[in-house]
């Protein structure tokens, strides 16, 4: 696991600013304090800060190929290293380390752009052909490992984190106004828009060549040519034994690939159906040798410490609890504030940081659960789904009528899992076409509330409602549906899963030189969850349907059918109790009046109704919150306000 960065003139020209690539490098020391390296020609400059992870003494960065002409730094794990640098000796090619980042070259010599349809892991990757004066940049197909660039004038800038590219002379701060409409209606970017109008993100899954001046971006991986085609017979009761035995085959091949490490690692354990999976193969793998991280937060309803206790003490695990004060919550919150280059509205961060920097005292890996949900159908909004097949079959006067009425006796709680929100959203936009409405439900901004959010001045000729669902039409482009779920987990896994939760996972882990490895996001158990039908995913209402009957051999019962809970924070009575002095001077009246961006009465109204109690607005309040955090800390530019520069 390390931090890239990079300059290239297209031209091949002498770099005007090439002595920065130093300060580019240092902005990211936190992804790899181990060891930095740097490889520069005139038109050329590479950089990596590493944390050594496979290979400790020889794996040092840039590496290049016997004739050094194929030079390459990339932040990563290959996981198939051992079996592709096989081939490769084989084949008459000679390594000078044992590193997975050697296979990589010597697999680029052979097939070109091409060698990435070969690795089996996370990565970003910069290599230089010397031959072809070929750059090639690439992002793993999931997306777990960061690459932004801005590309200006004939000069391309890169690396893992924005903070390394604002270190480069020149690159403006000016804020991409539809990339924060979409913030604020997701929570999250969604590629390839940033904060920053100037930078961008390489989508996962992609590659760029940059070659002869020309600059080309394709995919070379496309998760919908797994999906399962409409039409296709539903599973029988036999084929349904043989997917459960085949998917146990291939959820222990990805979580094993993953404890290749010359460190000690871990495993990140919730309680959940997720975490407790990894641990159950891994304890199988290695008796009594795991070390497992859990979070105890005060909160009864946010506690999942019962869980993960019962699930440590089955496997006989080596487990370290973290006590999740309240003062050091918000702390954290404060230093990850100042750390994130980017808004983020996804509260658990803060645990997801506090475990990183606990867990990093004891090891230097850790593997997580992420990506399941996406996969095999884990969130609540997938019963929406289906609930709303069958609420859209009731007569009109039903709907208006019971249903209306119901809504406004709804109620207003703090817990983790406000059931009285999700239904009230459910019942208001049940009607809409099903990749929207999904949205919707998962918003964070209404679309009526985002209509109110800005000042007139900042918000345009064209309402802010009217740009949010335009991340959607790129990819479903091409893509076909056996159903409406299919479509809503292809959506999550391309959306929700690549642009927040994997880059919440990787500032959160990373700020702690921690490295995370996540088994479901294996390529080939992608690949084979797409192509399972629906409702063995989400049978009636019961969710993970097959992952479930799959793992009933290895967890307890309670584990397996407890209800999902996530890793939730209690930012509704943080807002109402000890956060509201840093919320009320943070959205201070005085201050978004200054600053001009926001309609600042409806601001007040959210906060008032919030803090009496009359309206749970946990979502709309975080967002803008963790928005002003970050304005306050990287809106400025050479001293003035990025707003003055619009």
């Amino acid at each position: 696991m390390c931090g890239i960065c990079g300059i290239f003139n297209l031209q091949l020209q002498p770099l005007v600013h090439g002595e920065r690539i130093h300060a580019m490098a240092a902005r990211i020391l936190h992804r790899g304090p181990d060891s930095g390296g740097k490889f520069q020609l005139p038109h050329l400059a590479l950089a990596i800060q590493r944390l050594s992870i496979i290979d400790l003494e020889t794996g040092n960065q840039p590496l290049s190929n016997e004739a050094g002409d194929v030079t390459l730094v990339f932040n990563g794990e290959i996981y198939n290293y051992r079996e592709l640098c096989k081939g490769l000796l084989n084949r008459g090619h000679h390594f000078k380390t044992h590193s997975d980042g050697e296979a990589i070259i010597h697999l680029y010599e052979e097939r070109g752009v091409d060698c990435l349809r070969e690795l089996n892991g996370m990565f970003a990757i910069a290599l230089w052909d010397d031959r072809a004066r070929r750059l090639l940049l690439a992002r793993d197909r999931a997306g777990e490992k960061p690459l932004y660039y801005r590309l200006n004038e004939g000069t391309l800038v890169f690396g893992s984190e924005i903070k390394s590219l604002l270190e480069y002379p020149g690159i403006s701060r000016v804020i991409d106004r539809t990339a924060l409409t979409h913030y604020f209606f997701y929570g999250y970017f969604p590629a390839p828009r940033s904060i920053f109008g100037e930078i961008r993100k390489l989508p996962a899954a992609h590659r760029m060549v940059v070659e002869g001046g020309k600059v080309q971006i394709d995919a070379y991986w496309r998760p919908q040519e797994y999906l399962r085609p409409p039409g296709k017979p539903p599973v029988t009761a036999r084929e349904e034994r043989e997917l459960v035995e085949e998917l146990a085959v291939r959820l222990r091949q990805a979580a094993e690939s993953r404890l290749v490490s010359d460190v000690p690692l871990g495993v990140f354990l919730s309680g959940g159906v997720d975490s407790s999976t990894i641990v159950a193969i891994m304890s199988e793998l290695s008796p009594g040798n795991v070390n497992s991280f859990s979070v105890n937060f005060p909160e009864k309803t946010f506690n999942e410490e019962p869980y993960s206790t019962l699930v440590a003490k089955r496997f006989r695990t080596q487990h370290h609890v973290l006590t999740a004060e309240k003062p050091a919550m918000q702390h954290a919150l404060i230093t990850l504030a100042d750390h994130l280059d980017e808004p983020m509205a996804d509260p658990a961060i803060i645990p997801t940081y506090m475990i990183s920097r606990f867990a990093r005292e004891h090891i230097k890996v850790a593997l997580s659960g992420e990506g399941s949900d996406e996969l095999f159908g884990g969130y609540p909004t997938y019963m929406g789904a289906r609930l709303a097949e069958y609420y859209l079959k009731l007569p009109e006067w039903a709907r208006r009528q019971v249903f209306g009425r119901l809504q406004r006796f709804l109620p207003v709680s703090s817990k983790a899992v406000p059931k009285g929100l999700f239904l009230r959203r459910f019942l208001s936009h049940a009607e809409k076409n099903p990749a929207e409405r999904h949205h919707i439900w998962f918003g964070m901004f209404n679309l009526t509330e985002l209509d109110q959010l800005f000042s007139p001045d900042w918000a345009g000729p064209q309402p802010p409602s009217a740009q949010v669902f335009a991340p959607l039409a790129p990819l479903l482009e091409g893509a076909r549906f056996d159903e409406t779920l299919s479509e809503m987990l292809y959506l999550d896994f391309r959306l929700y899963l690549e642009d927040d939760l994997l880059v919440k996972v990787d500032r959160a882990s990373m700020a702690c030189s921690l490295e995370m490895r996540t088994p479901f996001l294996d390529h080939r158990l992608i690949e084979f969850a797409e192509g399972l039908p629906g409702n063995l995913k989400v049978r009636r209402f019961k969710l993970k349907y097959l992952l479930k009957k799959t793992v009933e051999r290895w967890l307890p019962k309670e584990i397996v059918y407890r209800q999902k809970r996530g890793f939730s924070v209690p930012i509704a009575s943080w807002m109402r109790n000890e956060l509201r002095p840093l919320v009320d001077e943070t959205l201070a009246e005085e201050k978004l009046k200054q600053q001009g961006m926001f309609n600042v009465p409806f601001v007040r109204r959210l906060l008032i109704e919030h803090w009496s109690g009359k309206a749970d607005h946990r979502k709309t309040l975080w967002t803008l919150f963790m928005f002003q955090l970050w304005f306050n800390r990287w809106g400025k530019d050479g001293g003035r306000s990025i707003l003055d520069t619009i």
